[in-house]
């Protein structure tokens, strides 16, 4: 299946056997992120929340101080 990301509207071809896939298959109003953008948008926010600026709605149950897994 081919999906396009709707921040640098790259086109990747996904494989049909993944969750993500599947996810949007049945509900296409899903978005789709490369792991390009979600890396970089993973990045920023772990740095706004770490930059005591931001304030959570609800209590915050895990420390984001890590950096988010790269895919």
């Amino acid at each position: 299946m081919k999906a396009q990301c709707i921040l640098c509207e790259t086109i990747d071809e996904l494989d049909d056997k993944k969750f993500k896939t599947k996810q949007l298959r049945n509900k296409p109003i899903r978005m789709y992120l490369c792991p390009e953008c979600e890396g970089r948008i993973a990045e920023k926010t772990v740095a706004r929340i770490n930059s005591g600026k931001f304030e959570f709605h609800k209590p915050k149950t895990k420390s984001f101080i890590e950096k988010p897994a790269k895919h």
